[in-house]
Formats: structure tokens, sequence, C-alpha cells
């Protein structure tokens, strides 16, 4: 029972920090209101009272809609709440109340912001960027050093994959002169390969360009894009990411079972 009491309240913080996350991404331009401004309405303006800010439940109770305007309240904010919360979640799971997990609490947080703003800028701000891939060599960092494997051999596979992650959409990113995908694109890229090691960046990268191909698709079959269109990579990247640190290895273990 009390494996589950932590788990609702590590997803309980995920969605709290969700709330604040989207604050960041939609005021990062004006940084310093975000600690000395309070929300209120895009549409009338109106200060939002306290008790219509609580992650996710306000959403749902308030019917997607201002209270006092009555226009319609962005899906952003609950997902964002909701993939935060699911998140922290999943590193409970995995990595328990540990330094390790805080760390890359951190770090996710942090591409979850990155890759919002991507997906409604189509830019990434790059302090972001370089924090979560600070907070990632952290994570490492302690999570070898928790476990008694932190040598160097064991660090090269994660810089290797650095450099892999990095290295390979640098490539991208200048053989397409910035066409196919941005330069903010490649430190998402090295954090990836930080955050999960070798072999697990190859299963990063290519659920990244599965599921970036995917949705491609479906929004040219949708007539929500042309093939002229760009579509933002980061979010598939972060998604990439997220795929290879719960689940790399035990899909890379299944995938050389095979053989």
């Amino acid at each position: 029972m009390g494996n589950y009491i932590y788990y609702i309240i590590v997803v309980i913080a995920g969605l709290a920090v969700g709330s604040f996350l989207n604050v960041l991404v939609l005021r990062f331009d004006q940084f310093e209101t975000i600690l000395v401004t309070r929300s209120r309405c895009p549409h009338c303006k109106k200060e939002i009272k306290w008790y219509d800010l609580v992650p996710f439940v306000s959403y749902i109770y308030l019917g997607a809609k201002c209270r006092y305007c009555q226009k319609p309240i962005s899906i952003q904010y609950p997902i964002v709440e909701g993939l935060t919360g699911l998140v922290f979640g999943l590193i409970y799971w995995k990595f328990g109340l540990s330094w390790s997990a805080l760390l890359l609490a951190f770090s996710s947080s942090l591409l979850i912001a990155v890759a919002t703003y991507d997906i409604l800028n189509y830019e990434m701000p790059d302090v972001l960027s370089y924090l979560a891939l600070i907070f990632g060599l952290g994570f490492v960092l302690v999570n070898l050093s928790s476990q008694r494997m932190l040598t160097w051999s064991n660090f090269t596979s994660y810089v290797y994959a650095f450099l892999v992650g990095g290295g390979f959409l640098a490539l991208l990113v200048t053989i397409s002169r910035e066409k196919w995908m941005g330069a903010g694109d490649i430190v998402i890229g090295a954090t990836m390969g930080i955050l999960v090691g070798w072999p697990n960046i190859l299963l990063g990268l290519f659920a990244a360009f599965v599921a970036g191909s995917i949705i491609g698709l479906v929004l040219l079959a949708l007539k929500k894009k042309t093939i002229k269109d760009a579509v933002p990579f980061g979010p598939f990247l972060v998604l990439g990411t997220f795929v290879a640190v719960f689940w790399g290895d035990k899909i890379v273990n299944w995938y050389l079972g095979i053989f």
C-alpha cells in the first residue's frame, strides 16, 4: 500500500511541475514575469484564481473553458501536465526515490519544456536544452556511482552515445543546411545519448524517426501539412529519449535475443 502512496505523491508532483512548465514555455520570452505576474486568461485577461489552477483537475472541472469568458482553454495545459506526471511516475518505477531519479526528473522536465516550445515556436530555447544536458550528465554519474559501476569503461559507453546522437544529427543538419532539422536538435540528440548510453542511443534515434515519419504521414493525409511544411522534430527526439530510458534495455535485449 505504501508503494502506491509514493506513486501517487510522485505523479502529483509531476502534475505540479508540468503546470510550471506550461508557464515557463508560454512566458519564456518574458522570463522575469514568471515569478511576479499572476496567470490570466489569454482571451478576457481576467486573473485566474488559485482554485482554477489545480493541475489537470481544473481543466476537467471547468469543461476546458475559462470560468469568466467561456473561451476554450488550450489542450496544451493538461497534455503537458499529464505527460510530466506520467514521466515522473515512470522515473520512480525504474529508479525509485534517489538522487539519480531527481536529476533525471530535472532533465526530463526540461526536455518536455523544450519539446513544447518547439511545437509552438518551431525553435528550441538553447539554455533549456543545455541545462537538460547538464542534468543528464549528473544523472549518469550519480546513477553509475550508486551502483558502484562508475568506471572509465562504463562511462565511455555514454560518451560514445553522446557523440553518436549529437554527431548523427549534426551530419543531417549540415547536409540539409538546416532544411531537415535545426541546430537545436543536435543538443537534444547529444542529451539523448548521455541519458541512455550505447547501444540504446540507436533505439532512441530509431524510435524518434519512426514516430516522426508516422505523424508526418498522418498530418499529410489529414491535409494539416503539405510536403513543403516544416514539422518540429524536437518532440520526437524527446519521445525517443523516454522510450530508450525506460524500456531501452528490455527492447535491445529482446532484439538481440532474436538473433
